[in-house]
């Protein structure tokens, strides 16, 4: 068991091994927008042309994988203790966010195929299933902070319960929609804030200023 006061190094080492997964994700995104050397003048303008439906693709893969580092964040903010059990499911969670630039490589090289997108979806589901997994095992195990409200615990796992049932539906889809499935995947952006907006507690009223 590692506790975030009485072993604050052993604790940063794990956030740190998390960080750096995310980070080379992340980066990795970036690889395979390449443009090859040695083409004609036509033929390069045709690869910039083609750069574009690349970049937004990696546009959709970086926002989806900074969302789940923030993710991440909040959990482990709201963390006291590190379990074995957490651990497990931390790298179960590292290992599928690493797989985010083998789906983004894929469905930038193939967006005519289903199974591109079914591929994304899969792991975006799984990654989202796994922050449910964490949040109710550190719940059943009594390892949140005493000032984890049970309120953010909620949150969090709704959150998560919805995009990981918004990607898995999207699957089943991808065969009839295809190149427009990540459109479902952007409509999760106003569902999630609007679960946020219903769900977060509501504040007192400001006090108003004395005469």
């Amino acid at each position: 068991m590692i506790d975030r006061i009485e072993d604050p190094l052993e604790f940063g080492r794990v956030l740190s091994v998390s960080d750096a997964i995310f980070g080379l994700a992340m980066t990795l995104l970036v690889v395979s927008i390449v443009v090859p050397p040695g083409l004609t003048s036509v033929q390069f303008t045709a690869a910039v042309g083609e750069l574009v439906p690349r970049i937004a693709i990696m546009a959709l893969s970086f926002a989806v994988a900074a969302s789940a580092w923030l993710g991440h964040r909040r959990f482990f903010s709201r963390l006291q203790r590190i379990d074995a059990g957490i651990q497990w499911r931390n790298f179960v969670l590292l290992g599928l966010v690493a797989l985010i630039p083998l789906a983004h490589q894929v469905l930038g090289s193939y967006p005519q195929e289903p199974l591109s997108y079914v591929l994304y979806a899969v792991i975006l589901s799984a990654v989202n299933v796994m922050f449910v997994a964490l949040e109710l095992h550190a719940a059943r195990r009594n390892l949140l902070r005493p000032g984890s409200s049970e309120a953010s615990h909620r949150l969090e796992v709704a959150r998560a319960v919805l995009d990981a049932a918004g990607f898995a539906l999207s699957i089943p889809l991808a065969f009839l929609v295809v190149a427009w499935t990540p459109l479902l995947w952007v409509a999760l952006l106003p569902l999630e804030a609007l679960l946020v907006w219903r769900m977060l507690p509501s504040r007192p009223p400001a006090a108003s200023p004395p005469p």
